[in-house]
């Protein structure tokens, strides 16, 4: 009866472990879908921003004598 409950036991921690090992690879592959879209949100924004400003512009000049 014994080797019964031990083998009982035995088999509901493996059953749990593995619950937890899907659920810790669900969540893994969320993380990685959601990093994936911000780098492609990233991407996106810097393909449709301006072009830069051609050299020297923006520079602030002291014309201090």
């Amino acid at each position: 009866m014994d080797t019964l409950a031990a083998t009982a036991v035995q088999m509901l921690g493996s059953s749990q472990n593995q619950q937890i090992g899907i659920a810790v690879a669900k969540q893994q592959l969320a993380a990685d879908k959601a990093v994936a879209g911000l780098v492609a949100d990233s991407a996106q924004s810097a393909a449709n921003a301006s072009p830069p400003a051609p050299p020297g512009q923006g520079l602030s000049v002291d014309l201090r004598v």
